[in-house]
């Protein structure tokens, strides 16, 4: 007897032929090789090793859409759930608009200062899913930070973790979205806390590490795709932000400081300018369009690398020494 290529019809408990299999489509992404999308991605580190300003650098790059660190993103709305260390959030996010020059509404997310128990059936998460409906928003990314705080029981019980994995899948399911936990490591600093169900059931895993001043992300499981080369960070004061951001070693970044450079040097050859004059000089030598100068511009300045007095910009004397010394 031939063996009917579409076995069943779409829905639950679908089966799929051989053919069929072969056809589906690929794995999709939110960062390109880095986050897939509707996944679970464990991010996990040592307490202090500025995770969270890693995963709010995911998220927000994510709601800007373009790239995150120099790899092309799927701009998405994301849901985060700063369980942990809230208070200090707004400052980061603050510091992460200046340094890329965006307003708040080029960056729209929601954010959740409060625990939530990630059970399937728990009243919280019924809670949080009646206010995503309130706001009428379908988050394509969660972050939980931290799974200490949004967890009840016994971290290295099985089955208290296979519990919080079914209250993750539930939110993957509700919203296909991609979910990301932050987490700590054990005490050796080898492994993320707890029991192995967690990573059984996660699509990617990324650990955090500092290693002489240098933040070090490494990839080590990727469920659909082969692992990727660590990552590099570095981190950049933002003293007028009083937070700091962090910046690839490489990729976008590149590009960035070179034309920040380029804004910069014309200011210094021939400034105090009005930001009329320094746009009319930059649009003239480079053809930088108006909306990419006030980008850089309010960039700049929010780093405090140009000050504006009497409506004229300009570099700042201290500023210059510090690059000579370079």
């Amino acid at each position: 007897m031939a063996l009917n290529l579409h076995l069943t019809a779409p829905g639950s408990m679908r089966m799929f032929s051989t053919a069929e299999m072969m056809h589906l489509p690929p794995p999709t992404w939110l960062i390109d090789r880095i986050i897939p999308s509707g996944g679970l991605v464990g991010l996990y580190g040592p307490p202090g090793v500025m995770k969270s300003f890693v995963a709010a650098d995911i998220a927000l790059s994510i709601a800007a859409g373009g790239k995150w660190q120099g790899h092309p993103v799927a701009q998405g709305f994301p849901l985060y759930v700063c369980a942990e260390g809230s208070a200090g959030m707004g400052k980061r996010i603050n510091g992460w608009l200046a340094y890329r020059g965006l307003k708040p509404s080029q960056a729209a997310a929601a954010w959740l200062t409060e625990s939530v128990p990630v059970y399937a059936d728990s009243d919280g998460m019924a809670r949080v899913i009646e206010r995503i409906e309130e706001a009428d928003i379908v988050p394509d990314l969660i972050v939980i930070d931290t799974l200490a705080r949004c967890f009840d029981g016994d971290e290295n019980q099985q089955a208290d973790m296979g519990r919080f994995v079914a209250g993750v899948d539930r939110l993957r399911k509700e919203f296909d979205a991609t979910v990301i936990v932050v987490h700590h490591t054990r005490l050796d600093g080898d492994r993320e806390r707890g029991n192995t169900a967690f990573r059984g059931a996660a699509d990617t895993m990324l650990s955090l590490s500092n290693k002489k001043g240098k933040l070090i992300l490494t990839c080590n499981k990727q469920k659909d795709a082969e692992e990727f080369d660590d990552i590099e960070f570095r981190i950049k004061q933002m003293p007028t932000q009083d937070t700091v951001v962090i910046v690839n070693e490489a990729g976008q970044e590149v590009r960035v400081e070179s034309r920040a450079r380029d804004m910069m040097a014309v200011l210094d050859a021939e400034g105090p300018l009005t930001a009329d004059e320094w746009r009319g000089i930059m649009e003239e030598r480079s053809k930088m369009p108006r909306a990419t100068f006030f980008r850089y511009k309010v960039r700049l300045q929010g780093n405090g690398e140009i000050i504006k007095k009497n409506g004229k910009y300009s570099v700042p004397e201290s500023h210059l020494e510090g690059n000579e010394e370079e």
